[in-house]
């Protein structure tokens, strides 16, 4: 192949292998895949026409350099579902009813129950995320002071529960947990 034209060429896919080193910096898993393709592509039209032992070379170290961004794209990883194209489901918000908290175990209520203390006007909000077997929750006591606690053990959490409105359920009373409690 004349040498200018054999340049251009391999300099293309020199061009499309810095873009892929580009998008697999980003993890852009598809977009560094299509880009190698298309470097793939080229290099494949490239090889028959070397005809000297330079040209032959460079088509071997780019060979060598396609291969080994493909090992790199390879080891991106792949947020789930979106490499099958596949969004990931939100589940749908747990809604909270006296029913509901009826549910609940004996010892979970107990611990709820223990965790709002004496206070009668104290009242308790469940995270609505989650499949609410085990909820984090949080108490409100009647001096408006506020604390969060885990569902899974029941001790106090650093953060309080999201302030997204549609994360916690509505407020249920200290009475509403011990009828919840008493029906067991």
């Amino acid at each position: 192949m004349e040498p200018d034209r054999f340049r251009e060429s391999r300099q293309a896919i020199n061009r499309l292998c810095e873009n892929m080193n580009g998008f697999i910096e980003e993890s852009d898993v598809d977009a560094s895949r299509q880009c190698w393709e298309k470097a793939k592509e080229q290099l494949d039209i490239l090889i028959p026409q070397a005809d000297d032992e330079i040209q032959e070379r460079s088509v071997k170290n780019l060979g060598l350099k396609i291969k080994y961004l493909l090992s790199l794209i390879d080891k991106i990883k792949v947020k789930k579902g979106s490499a099958a194209g596949i969004e990931k489901k939100q589940a749908a918000p747990v809604e909270w009813d006296e029913d509901r908290i009826k549910k609940f175990s004996p010892a979970y209520l107990k611990k709820v129950s223990g965790n709002m203390g004496n206070d009668s006007k104290a009242c308790v909000c469940f995270d609505t995320t989650g499949k609410g077997v085990r909820p984090s929750y949080e108490v409100r006591f009647e001096n408006m002071a506020t604390i969060s606690f885990s569902g899974s053990n029941h001790k106090l959490r650093e953060k309080p529960l999201s302030g997204d409105a549609h994360k916690i359920s509505r407020p249920f009373s200290a009475m509403a947990i011990d009828s919840a409690l008493k029906a067991k």
